[in-house]
This record gives C-alpha cells, sequence and structure tokens, in this order.
C-alpha cells in the first residue's frame, strides 16, 4: 500500500498542472457523484440556457480536473418550470436541455468513461399538463372514469380535504406541494406498472439509476407505507439491473432516514450533517472533532442494522439549501469542511460550483445560479429568470485550475486521495478516541484512519503506523507520536 501510494501522489501532482494529458488511474469505488443543475451547467451553443450537449463537453472537467466518477442531473424531462420537478413527460427530454440523442451521447460517454450518471426520478407528483393527469381530468370532470384508468393514478376527493385543490363543482385533487403538482397514487397497480416501465427505459439507455425526490411524502406521515413502496420499486429496478444505485431523498429526523434504509433503497441523504444547521458546521465552530466521529460511526452502524449494503450519502449542501460559501466563509473553512465530508464512508455529493465557491441564497433560484467557467463569460448560461441574489465576484474555474491553492485544487486532491483507500467508501468504521475532544478520528476497517484536528491548538497522540499522509493543513511525525496543528487533516495507514 505505501509503494502504491507514493506513485499515486506523484501522478496526482502531474495532474494538477496537467490532467487532461496525464494517464488517468479509474478509482476502485465510484463513490463522489457530482449534482448537476443542467440549466445553469455550461450552454454549448450561445441559447443562454445550459443543455446536455455541455454537460458532455465538460466531463474531462468533472472527471478529470475534479475526480468525480458519478454525476446526478436534476430533472431533465419537459416540463413548463425552470426546475423541472413537475414533469410533463417521463421518457422524454426538456427541449431547453437539447434532445435525446444529446442524452444518448452523453450517456454513452460517460459509460465509456467508466462514469455514472443518475437521473432525478419524481415519483411523488407529475404535472397538472402530463397527459394522464389531462385525461383524468377531463374524464373526472364529465362523469365518465369507468375505463379511464388514468382516474386511478391521481387521488381525487368529492369535498376539499387539507392538501386538496378544486378541480370543478365538487371535485378535488391532492397536491401537497403546489397546485400545479397533483399527487401520484402510487396504490395503483397500473401507475406501479408505468413506473416500472419508465425505470427499464432509462436503465435501457445506460442510466445507473436514480435520485428519488421527496420520498416521505409518498404517503405523508406514514413511513410503514414509504418503505414498503420504495422497498417494492428498488425490488423491480434492482430486477432490471441489479448493480443500479438508487438514493432516496427524505429531508426528515435521522431516526426516520435510518429507519427507511429497511426499504433495501441504496442510499438516502445524510441531511443531519448538512447545511448550515448541521453537525459538520456546528463541529467545527465547537471544536468537537470527537463528537462528530462518534456520530458518524453510530449513524452508520444503525444504517447497516437496517440494510447491511446501506451506503451513507452525505454532502454540504443541494438545490434546496442556501449554498455552503454562505456559511462556510474563509477559504480555510471551506477546505476543512471539504476535507471532514469529501473523507468521510459513504458517497459524498457535491453540489455544481460548491468547489469554487459559488454563492447563492433565498429563492430556489438563487440556489441555482450559473458556474462562472472564465472571464470571457463564454458558456456562462443566463441565471434562471426570476433569480436576483448577486454576486459579488466570481471564482473562475480556469483559474481556480491553475492555483494550486485554490479550492477547487484542494477537492481535487482529496478526492483523489479518497480514491485510493476504497475503504473509506465501504469499509466499517469505528470512532477511536485518541485523547482529545479536538479529534475526530474515524478508523475504515483495519487499514487507515481519518483524522481532523477541529480544535484550536496544536494536538499530538500516540498511534502505531505505517504512514501519515497529509490532506490538510501542517502535521509532524516522530517515532508513533503525530502531532496536528490546528485545522489539520491526515489519513494514516496502519
Amino acid at each position: 500500500m505505501m509503494k502504491k501510494l507514493f506513485v499515486s501522489l506523484s501522478v496526482f501532482f502531474i495532474l494538477v498542472g496537467c490532467s487532461k494529458e496525464a494517464e488517468y488511474v479509474q478509482p476502485e469505488v465510484n463513490s463522489v457523484f457530482y449534482e448537476i443543475y443542467v440549466g445553469s451547467f455550461y450552454d454549448s451553443d450561445g441559447d443562454g440556457s445550459g443543455d446536455l450537449e455541455g454537460v458532455r463537453q465538460k466531463l474531462d472537467y468533472i472527471q478529470y480536473d475534479l475526480g468525480a466518477t458519478g454525476v446526478w442531473l436534476m430533472p431533465i424531462h419537459p416540463s413548463p418550470t425552470y426546475h423541472k420537478y413537475d414533469v410533463m413527460d417521463y421518457k422524454g427530454i426538456d427541449a431547453d436541455y437539447g434532445t435525446m440523442e444529446d442524452f444518448d451521447n452523453l450517456v454513452n460517454e460517460m459509460n465509456e468513461r467508466g462514469m455514472t450518471l443518475i437521473l432525478d426520478l419524481v415519483l411523488n407528483h407529475s404535472s397538472t399538463q402530463h397527459p394522464w393527469f389531462q385525461e383524468a381530468k377531463y374524464a373526472m370532470v364529465e362523469g365518465s372514469c369507468d375505463g379511464v384508468v388514468t382516474c386511478e393514478y391521481y387521488n381525487f376527493a368529492s369535498e376539499y380535504q387539507s392538501r386538496y385543490h378544486l378541480l370543478s363543482e365538487g371535485i378535488y385533487y391532492e397536491g401537497g406541494f403546489w397546485d400545479q403538482m397533483p399527487d401520484l397514487n402510487l396504490d395503483s397497480v397500473s401507475l406501479r406498472n408505468e413506473l416500472v416501465e419508465i425505470a427499464k427505459f432509462w436503465i435501457d439507455k445506460g442510466v445507473g439509476g436514480f435520485r428519488l425526490d421527496a420520498t416521505t411524502h409518498f404517503y405523508d406521515g406514514e413511513k410503514e407505507k414509504n418503505i414498503e413502496f420504495l422497498n417494492w420499486f428498488n425490488s423491480e429496478v434492482k430486477a432490471i439491473n441489479p448493480d443500479a444505485y438508487i438514493v432516496g431523498e427524505a429531508w426528515t429526523t435521522d431516526a426516520i432516514i435510518q429507519d427507511m434504509y429497511q426499504s433495501g433503497i441504496d442510499s438516502f441523504f445524510n441531511f443531519g450533517t448538512s447545511q448550515n444547521s448541521g453537525a459538520i458546521l456546528k463541529s467545527m465552530r465547537n471544536g468537537d472533532g470527537k463528537a462528530l466521529s462518534n456520530m458518524i460511526a453510530n449513524y452508520n452502524a444503525i444504517l447497516k442494522e437496517n440494510n447491511e449494503n446501506a451506503i451513507d450519502a452525505v454532502f454540504l449542501s443541494n438545490h434546496d439549501n442556501n449554498r455552503s460559501a454562505g456559511y462556510f466563509i474563509t477559504l480555510e473553512d471551506q477546505k476543512k469542511a471539504a476535507s471532514i465530508y469529501l473523507l468521510m464512508p459513504g458517497n459524498p455529493f457535491i453540489y455544481y460550483g460548491e468547489e469554487v465557491a459559488l454563492k447563492g441564497s433565498g429563492k430556489d433560484e438563487n440556489k441555482r445560479l450559473p458556474i462562472a467557467w472564465d472571464a470571457s463569460g463564454e458558456g456562462m448560461p443566463n441565471p434562471p429568470k426570476d433569480a436576483d441574489y448577486k454576486a459579488q465576484e466570481y471564482t473562475y474555474v480556469d483559474e481556480a485550475l491553475k492555483d494550486k491553492d485554490s479550492l477547487l485544487n484542494h477537492y481535487k486532491k482529496v478526492i483523489y486521495l479518497r480514491n485510493q483507500y476504497p475503504s473509506i467508501s465501504r469499509g466499517m468504521v469505528e470512532s477511536v478516541d485518541l485523547g482529545s475532544n479536538a479529534l475526530y478520528a474515524l478508523a475504515h476497517n483495519d487499514d487507515i484512519m481519518v483524522v481532523h484536528n477541529l480544535g484550536k491548538e496544536q494536538v499530538s497522540f500516540d498511534l502505531d503506523h505505517d504512514k501519515v499522509v497529509g490532506v490538510n493543513g501542517e502535521f509532524s511525525v516522530k517515532g508513533n507520536t503525530i502531532t496536528l496543528e490546528e485545522g489539520t487533516s491526515v489519513i494514516i495507514e496502519r
């Protein structure tokens, strides 16, 4: 392992300077995913909108310059809104993003590169403009639902209920998020068959899995029914492709998220560590690394009890949150936060632009602002129509790539190191007490330990080891005594 790591680190320093020309080594585990809002990513044709061809053209950046080998595309299906979470056609491509040929080119190239593409799949609701709802609406109003199967695809009522909206006199339909997003009736066997066909359609095209939106709202307030549905859907997808990866959004308490793993779904996002209220930021502020490593170890232990194949999905922020650069203010803190979550067990998810400290807060449009590739503005899409957040300055990607001390190159370094140690992604973890509350110390299997000094002072500890690899900050080693300066992160080979 030591000889391999020396060679790998040598290659990394070459990669910093000329990543596209250097020989690329595929990681053993595709564990780092990059979340993309296509409309704000890269505009390949100059029409002001990011597109699928733009994503394809930036695969070198994602894979070589950053190091991610997985991509999560937010909804790409035809939709009347900018966010596209109200789907009109589950087997189509929104014209703003290109064509099905563009999609095929993207997924085929990703598969040739050994990358994994997952699509946002919205099963809780559709658009009111979806043909299913249009047909059901007409039949309900005309009183002709006999023989119209789409009438059972939605939840209708003859009187007002909470979360319901007026369709016509004496007819209401459920739409928990918005009146333009009617909730799907997931008890319908016919609808479930449609959903399996949708999943198969995309898997047959080469998609590696799905991100499931709003999984706790499938049956609001009914955890067991949500688990039952997810268990069914997971089984159906794995019957099509046993290697398909499914990650669910369950924006709720840790306890409910942990229970949701009983469904067999591979991953759920770890909201407890993320955002400006999460454990990562709190631990950095109070300097308590030990509490954080204890939390991560305990959390993952419970996941494994509920699903032995569970894979935690960690992140700092996503399209629903204020951008992490708004609360990790300094470059030092941004690097520290990146070191922490990118070296956590499971699959870390990077929200596009996070690696160059892209900012945005307030309304949802402000959280989906375009990434700035260079000072010329070439390829930079227009922001969403109603965005009103004014960035004071941008970090241009091309400049960040040339700056060895940039946040982007730090992300690259941490991901590169992560990829050298598969046990970080998939190993069993145990929190280790190294004698100081400042130290986050998580053992991954028996071969390595990740240690962060989150305190404000130098900390020394004794540990039998083979090698200490620096991630961030400064450290020294004398015999078995390892000394970490404030803010330092290391990987220890044991």
